[in-house]
């Protein structure tokens, strides 16, 4: 490791401009959503309330589980597969929009059966009429977004990642308008009702301008296709380590909402704001690192693939380091200004999960790099053993814990600890995952 490590650090060269311009506006869009999402909470707390903000949080953390089980996230497949179906037959545009078809189609599935469930609580008397509006008008936001990662899987093939950066910050700006107008002229519901009208005009605008993409990138769809060997079995593997990563925090605050109720779940929703809000700004390194990594594996280059590896985890770690020096010391005095007095005290817990995201991040990579090279059965294994313990460690924290402030505390310190132990086990085995992947 430790002559890896030096050789990457020798090697290591200022990316390209093309780079640059795309890894900004990558960033660009993915900071937009965060702050946007971040000022949108503030609103919302402000002006509903612990109690009503965090049954809303609850709501749309149940709606993301219930999107979890049934979308299979087939944008991680088109990236595989669609390269590969265009050497082969020269149809891979054809495969792409019925890949894209198939995940419009599953999300409106997914919809109508979650709304069947809705209306089935609310007549059973389990759901007050507010909470059912509330749930069905999630799970219409969830259908329409389930097919926009298919979709901006077309500007990844195409090398136009710019462009969707920008798309992206667009349609983030008109969900920020109509919900929080929404929530100004109708109170909660009305908010998730602006949420929902912003993410059907999304996916429509990503899924004309995808089908453009790579039509114009490999040539039109002029026949139909047949789906290629493989690509079912690793959908569903590469669904399950998506839907298990995802579920990391929906779970944590639907497991929240029962055990603490609103005030847990807005407490742990606002201290990890920091920590999504690094993430969303590393994030577009792994989009970028993705197609990197399959091209090379692809091309049985595992020492192309350590050698980018460990450029991101050198440059990500300095990254984290400097983003804990700078919130650590005002994390509490922020939450208290922007989210009100009551919230300062979760300053520390903001503190913690910000590490852990830090901590994270750093291997940021272990999220596509078993795909890139065909073993996403070892993303699904960590990812689940992850999920369960990040769970049990919720459970342990409400039972020793008196109070949400220390729950959410320990909670903190616990997850700290597993980043920690997590990042240093993908290090630990790259040699042997690059080796296996490229025998």
């Amino acid at each position: 490791m430790a002559t890896l490590l030096e050789r990457a650090i020798h090697r290591m060269r200022p990316p390209g401009s093309s780079h640059l311009r795309t890894f900004t506006s990558l960033t660009a869009a993915s900071q937009g959503e965060a702050v946007l999402s971040m000022l949108s909470l503030v609103v919302l707390v402000r002006l509903a309330g612990t109690d009503r903000s965090g049954q809303l949080i609850f709501v749309q953390a149940l709606s993301s589980v219930w999107f979890l089980l049934l979308d299979p996230r087939i944008e991680d497949a088109a990236q595989r597969y669609v390269p590969i179906e265009q050497q082969r037959s020269g149809q891979g545009s054809a495969l792409f929009v019925c890949l894209l078809w198939w995940d419009v189609a599953i999300g409106v599935l997914a919809s109508g059966v979650g709304l069947l469930m809705v209306l089935a609580a609310w007549l059973l008397g389990l759901a007050t009429g507010d909470l059912t509006l509330m749930l069905a008008l999630s799970l219409v936001s969830g259908g329409a977004a389930a097919s926009t990662g298919a979709a901006g899987a077309a500007f990844a093939l195409a090398g136009r990642l710019r462009d969707l950066g920008r798309v992206r910050l667009r349609c983030a700006v008109l969900s920020f308008g109509l919900s929080l107008g929404g929530l100004l002229a109708g109170g909660p519901p009305a908010y998730l009702a602006g949420q929902c009208a912003a993410a059907i005009v999304t996916a429509v605008v990503l899924g004309m301008l995808s089908l453009r993409t790579i039509s114009a990138h490999i040539g039109p769809a002029v026949t139909r296709v047949r789906l290629p060997a493989g690509l079912i079995a690793f959908t569903l593997k590469a669904s399950a380590g998506t839907s298990v990563a995802a579920a990391s925090e929906s779970g944590v605050l639907t497991l929240a909402g029962f055990l603490g109720g609103p005030t847990l779940v807005t407490i742990l929703k606002i201290a990890s704001a920091p920590g999504r809000f690094y993430t969303s700004l590393i994030s577009p390194i792994t989009s970028m690192l993705y197609p990197r990594l399959a091209q090379a594996a692809a091309a049985g280059e595992p020492a192309l693939i350590r050698r980018d590896v460990m450029r991101a985890t050198l440059m990500l770690t300095a990254a984290g380091a400097m983003a804990l020096a700078v919130v650590l010391p005002v994390a509490g005095d922020a939450l208290g200004l922007v989210y009100g007095a009551p919230y300062v005290q979760a300053g520390q817990t903001a503190g913690l999960l910000l590490g852990v995201a830090c901590v994270k991040g750093g291997a940021s990579w272990s999220k596509v790099l078993p795909l890139a090279m065909g073993r996403p059965v070892w993303r699904i294994a960590y990812l689940s053993a992850e999920g369960v313990l990040l769970l049990g460690l919720l459970l342990i924290a409400d039972r020793v814990a008196p109070d949400a402030v220390r729950t959410s505390l320990t909670f903190g310190w616990g997850a700290l600890a597993l980043a920690v132990l997590g990042t240093g086990f993908w290090i630990t085995w790259l040699q042997r995952l690059t080796k296996v992947g490229g025998r």
